[in-house]
């Protein structure tokens, strides 16, 4: 895990991404406690067990076993952003750009419209690929193997932007 740097608040698709292809580990090894799971991501990965996708226990695990953190509850001035951004977001994305604006963090969402409400208030984000790239570029993950998570992540209904995380790096 590489200490310091900013928190991550990752939105449930993200995390999903990575639980349906089972590569968990490539999170705890980036960014460890430093990847923040909301409550109401918490709550929608607990909904989408119960729907049937018991790969999302991986990262019920990896909380339990504290290689991720349950961030702590909003402050009533996240709660009032919160409450705006859900006209346009669901809560778990609309929780972490709350909290993200608030603590300084980054956003790690694939969604298109919590990525341009990040960009619209400056805060920094990344999604899947960005995560498989950054992988990548600091030789925790070759590029083939990167390819191959990718091709596993869309077989599980992932829509990536690209077909070869390869191409990018």
């Amino acid at each position: 895990m590489r200490d310091g740097g900013p928190l991550y608040f990752f939105d449930t698709v993200s995390l999903s991404n990575f639980a349906l292809a089972g590569r968990i580990d490539l999170l705890v090894s980036r960014y460890g406690a430093r990847a923040q799971l909301t409550e109401e991501v918490r709550d929608e990965i607990t909904d989408g067990i119960v729907a049937g996708h018991f790969a999302l226990r991986l990262i019920e695990e990896a909380i339990s076993a504290n290689h991720f953190s349950a961030a702590t509850p909003m402050s009533v001035s996240e709660r009032n952003t919160y409450r705006e951004i859900l006209r346009v977001l669901s809560p778990g994305e609309a929780s972490c750009i709350a909290c993200a604006r608030a603590r300084k963090g980054v956003v790690v969402t694939d969604d298109r419209a919590a990525r341009e409400c990040c960009a619209s208030i400056d805060i920094p984000f990344t999604g899947t690929t960005g995560i498989l790239v950054a992988c990548c570029r600091d030789q925790s993950l070759l590029s083939e193997a990167a390819d191959a998570i990718l091709q596993t992540m869309t077989a599980a209904g992932y829509y990536a932007p690209i077909n070869r995380i390869s191409d990018l790096v």
